[in-house]
């Protein structure tokens, strides 16, 4: 899959959290986000979730700020980390590697559509996977840096040496600055792999982490096992409320008729969309502008007949629309991605 067919959506908790980090660094949050192409307002931490592409703007906007590469490998000790809330601090007093990675998975909804670790064992070696968020080949490269170096850092608080290191392993070519890299991980470096992720003794998983309390543990989960459970309950209504709308296209449904499909009256799931920051009407046109990149990687629906099947009275409206999601025209983003 090309990497910008990429449609996710994420709290806006990581974008303020890389702010924050670059702030500590020297580099201050209003020319991050002019370099990025986002206005201060789009970034409260507080509101509803964001476009995943604001994140890979932004992160591609870090490379350029500060002049380094490789500074997604630098981010990962930055004291903004707490930014990600009490799901991240649990992590931290995590009893063990293997509590800490099924943590960070379980709870990622919190933060995510989509995980970002996936663990599996086979013959005493564990394998961690990444799938990174981003949606350009830098973006990638960045957040693969980022969570590459936290998750190496959380094996060496359960006492990984670097001989335990057998493989890391990362999907995108030898970079540059690859001198970075073996400094930060050592010469057991695999670039241009199949995907990204890191090889260990599955014994590494279950050593018990110095100085970590089981009981401040277990009581700092009940919280965040709350928190999550409140957010799918308002994930589930959303995305079978987008799959309804999707399946309905080109009829556009009414707020009454889709609020039916989901048990509820139409007052009733505009208050449920407008406590996760979301109205009826951006939903919607979230959804034909889902149907719509879709139909547009396929060269052979033509442009009416994109129009057509996402609801749009006409090509024109279509076209307007469609400039005021991407800033370009349906002819040259088709052109720009399928050629």
């Amino acid at each position: 899959m090309p990497y910008d067919e990429r449609v996710s959506m994420l709290s806006p908790v990581h974008l303020q959290t890389l702010l924050d980090a670059l702030a500590m660094a020297g580099h201050p949050a209003r020319v991050v986000l002019a370099e990025a192409g986002l206005s201060n307002e789009v970034i409260d931490p507080q509101g509803p979730w964001v476009p995943e592409a604001w994140l890979d703007r932004l992160m591609r906007a870090a490379i350029v700020v500060t002049g380094n590469p490789g500074c997604g490998l630098s981010f990962s000790t930055s004291l903004a980390l707490t930014r990600y809330g009490p799901q991240a601090l649990l992590i931290l007093q995590a009893p063990t590697l293997r509590h800490a990675l099924r943590d960070a998975r379980h709870f990622s909804p919190l933060l995510h559509e989509r995980p970002e670790l996936s663990l599996s064992e086979f013959g005493g070696e564990a394998w961690l996977s990444l799938n990174p968020l981003g949606t350009t080949p830098a973006g990638l490269r960045f957040r693969t840096e980022w969570l590459m170096c936290l998750v190496v850092q959380m094996a060496r608080r359960a006492g990984a040496q670097p001989g335990d290191l057998l493989s890391v392993c990362f999907q995108h070519p030898r970079p540059d600055h690859v001198d970075q890299y073996v400094g930060t991980f050592g010469n057991t470096l695999v670039f241009d792999a199949p995907t990204s992720g890191l090889r260990f003794p599955s014994a590494l998983l279950d050593q018990v982490i110095p100085g970590m309390d089981r009981r401040v543990y277990d009581g700092m989960r009940v919280p965040v096992e709350a928190m999550l459970s409140q957010r799918l309950q308002r994930v589930d209504v959303v995305q079978t409320l987008r799959a309804t709308i999707l399946a309905a296209l080109p009829r556009l449904m009414d707020v009454n008729e889709a609020a039916a499909t989901v048990h509820m009256s139409g007052r009733s799931l505009r208050r449920h969309l407008s406590e996760r920051g979301l109205g009826y009407a951006e939903l919607q046109q979230q959804c034909q502008r889902e149907l719509a990149e879709r139909l547009l990687r396929d060269v052979s629906v033509p442009l009416k007949g994109v129009a057509e099947a996402t609801g749009f009275s006409s090509p024109s409206c279509f076209h307007r629309a469609f400039r005021r999601w991407h800033g370009d025209t349906p002819l040259a983003w088709r052109q720009q991605r399928v050629g």
